[in-house]
């Protein structure tokens, strides 16, 4: 509503108008209010006025600058209306304007007819503009490039869009009536929203349309998460991605985990301030308040995950309720990265395993004999792809004599350089050792282990309890592997046997040293007696397991912490009394503006009810989903809004990586020069296809005409 000079609101006395004998009352309906303007007009007058000079009305409704608002005092407006409405230029208007809305409404008149042309129009243009539209959302869901090398219709260079409104045409007369036009008026002005300009402005407006839903979604769900990872793109500019990850209340009140796309930003900075700058403006630009924000995921780096100059260290300073989880997928590849780095035999080990990889990968004709004879492809070792080991581990174990068989194959008909034939006679002799057949063996149940682990923890829509139950799962396959050489080593025995390999390790040599005069002959012979089989077992084996199994208590020390804080609604099956206080006071007073003390009273009430009416939950989540199914969430509010806040705290950076991966389809080195704002959308509308498919577009329409001023008529929607 408007106000005047001095701030009082527009009063109802001067929205309606009073008849002769002050009994009846009329809605003054020419009486509009421009908020651009800050003024207030008369409807009728500004349109017709011009139509007879004589009959000009002089009030200030009639002129450009209106009312102005700002200057008036509504009691002084009190006898200027009703002088207005009185004058005979306002009265002729007002006239005019009633018989040309009756004409059209009752469709009587020339002007009814020219606006059912008028409509007709509008309905075409619309409906041609929803098959464009269609056709964006196709490609960019697809990560399919639109441009082509020319912009001309009928060529087969044209790109994918043209091409593709073309394929569309052969079977849409409206559609084929359109691209003919465009056709033949070429070098014409015609609006026909074909250009690459229009192209742009429809996936901006697509894109801001899906981070619109995503903002919205935030904003209801309240707490939230940040993820960030980056990672250089293909014209070398470091590209940071921003994910949120929250708890929303979907339909029927079923409440999801989600992590949602914000934005890719480019953005050099490699310190923990620099970093944690950018992303509190990120969120600033997009109205995220970063008070709502409970937890922080990012990778192990020192930059990232330092306690005192890391980016989580710096949005605890400015909130200290962003509790960092460090990502599960990359702290357990660094657990098998150290393992696999724990002595001299297992890094020789997974080095001939890179060695094999570039010996059959640096020719075509290596690489042809290799999958003649085995039928499978071998793999690079990575130090950050997580499933890189066992995919290089797994081939060369399941086929190691077809393998041996193709280096034999390799030595024989191909020529090869002295340097390339010493590799391929080196590799052979190792992997045709039991050594290297044992530790196949080996390797092959350690990183099975945890690749299967770490797909589960990959996922977006775990929460921390999850990702404890498996590495407690993880440590236990560990120590029974620890206990489990007899077998181990029979196992590798067999398979030596089926290729003629002699069982047994080499005998390591040892510098004999001299016997001093009391030393007994007894002492020496005993150190002796220690085999090769026990040496390697005790050197190699248990180092490697005994690594992995200490690693895995270090690594997830963080994770096992937020645990324990949130061990009130994590354990309510078996929550003793004397238990209950202590978890629910630490846990209140960290979260003290999220929980109040009457938390402990409705978990002390849910613990007496859970196993007769929750003993079916068999998560977090589960129990939030069983409180708001039952409508209970008026007990177990303060309940909800713990389990919320957990299920809130990120488990892995996996969405971001997925995210890379989108990078690479959207911006690949033929798309390399396009905007940044481009990229985000495209990015936006491939990531969050699912979310893009239930949305409602239509209004995009009538964005995108009012963005310009178009020579089409759009209408209102």
């Amino acid at each position: 509503m408007p106000k005047d000079s001095e701030g009082k609101k527009f009063p109802e006395y001067l929205q309606f108008s009073k008849s002769a004998n002050g009994r009846e009352k009329q809605k003054r309906d020419w009486l509009t209010y421009s908020p651009s303007m800050d003024s207030l007009y008369c409807v009728p007058c500004m349109l017709f006025s011009q139509d007879d000079l004589r009959k000009t009305s002089t009030s200030a409704l009639n002129s450009k600058e209106g009312y102005k608002t700002a200057d008036l005092k509504w009691r002084r407006m009190y006898n200027k209306f009703p002088d207005h409405e009185a004058s005979k230029a306002h009265k002729a208007c007002y006239l005019k304007w009633k018989n040309l809305k009756y004409s059209l409404i009752e469709a009587k008149g020339i002007d009814s007819s020219l606006q059912k042309q008028i409509q007709m129009e509008v309905e075409k243009n619309k409906a041609i503009l929803e098959r464009i539209l269609d056709v964006t959302l196709f490609l960019a869901s697809r990560n399919l490039p639109f441009r082509g090398t020319t912009d001309n219709l009928g060529d087969v260079r044209n790109g994918n869009f043209l091409g593709t409104l073309e394929l569309l045409a052969h079977y849409d007369p409206l559609l084929s009536d359109h691209l003919q036009k465009v056709s033949e008026k070429t070098g014409a002005r015609m609006t026909h929203y074909l250009s690459p300009e229009s192209q742009n402005e429809f996936i901006e407006l697509c894109g801001e349309k899906v981070l619109e839903e995503i903002l919205k979604e935030r904003e209801h769900a309240i707490y939230y998460s940040v993820i960030c990872d980056a990672t250089p793109d293909i014209s070398h500019m470091e590209q940071n991605v921003i994910l949120l990850r929250y708890v929303a209340n979907k339909e029927n009140d079923q409440w999801e985990i989600i992590e949602r796309f914000l934005q890719f930003k480019a953005f050099n900075g490699k310190t923990g301030r620099e970093i944690s700058e950018m992303i509190l403006k990120t969120l600033e630009e997009h109205s995220i308040d970063i008070s709502d924000c409970r937890g922080q995921g990012f990778d192990n780096g020192a930059n990232m995950s330092g306690k005192v100059k890391g980016v989580q260290a710096e949005i605890k300073k400015i909130n200290p309720l962003a509790t960092y989880s460090p990502c599960a997928s990359h702290s357990l590849n660094l657990v098998g990265v150290q393992a696999a780095e724990s002595c001299p035999d297992v890094s020789t080990f997974f080095g001939c395993l890179n060695r094999l990889y570039n010996l059959f990968s640096a020719s075509p004709e290596r690489w042809a004999i290799l999958k003649s004879q085995t039928g499978c492809s071998l793999q690079r070792l990575s130090e950050t792809r997580w499933s890189a080991r066992i995919a290089a581990v797994k081939p060369v174990a399941n086929h190691l004599p077809s393998i041996i068989e193709a280096l034999d194959t390799i030595l024989a008909k191909c020529s090869l350089t002295n340097e390339a034939r010493s590799e391929a006679s080196g590799l052979k002799q190792y992997f045709m050792s039991f050594k290297a057949i044992v530790l196949l063996t080996v390797w092959k149940k350690i990183l099975q282990s945890i690749e299967d682990r770490n797909l589960i923890l990959q996922s977006g829509k775990i929460s921390i309890e999850v990702e404890i139950d498996n590495i407690r799962a993880l440590k236990e396959e560990m120590e029974v592997l620890r206990n489990s050489w007899d077998n181990l080593f029979a196992e590798a025995s067999l398979i030596a046997e089926a290729m003629d390999v002699p069982k047994g390790f080499p005998v390591s040599h040892k510098r004999k040293r001299k016997r001093f005069a009391d030393e007994s002959q007894s002492s020496e012979d005993a150190n002796q007696l220690e085999t090769e089989e026990i040496r390697f077992r005790n050197n190699v084996f248990f180092v490697a397991l005994d690594n992995i199994i200490s690693a895995l208590d270090i690594r997830f020390q963080t994770t096992a912490k937020i645990y324990e804080e949130f061990f009130a609604i994590l354990s309510l099956k078996d929550l003793e009394e004397d238990q209950i206080h202590p978890a629910c006071h630490s846990l209140v007073s960290k979260y003290a503006q999220d929980l109040t003390t009457g938390f402990e009273n409705e978990v002390r009430h849910l613990t007496s009810v859970y196993n007769a009416t929750f003993a079916d939950c068999q998560s977090p989540l589960d129990l939030l989903n069983s409180i708001y199914r039952m409508q209970l969430q008026s007990i177990f509010g303060e309940v909800c809004v713990a389990v919320r806040i957990f299920c809130t705290l990120p488990v892995s950076v996996s969405g971001a990586e997925r995210a890379f991966s989108k990078l690479k389809l959207v911006k690949n080195y033929l798309r390399s020069t396009q905007t940044q704002e481009r990229f985000n959308s495209l990015a936006r509308l491939s990531i969050e296809s699912q979310l893009s498919r239930q949305l409602d577009f239509k209004d995009i329409i009538s964005d995108f005409a009012n963005k310009k001023v178009r020579q089409w008529d759009f209408g209102s929607s």
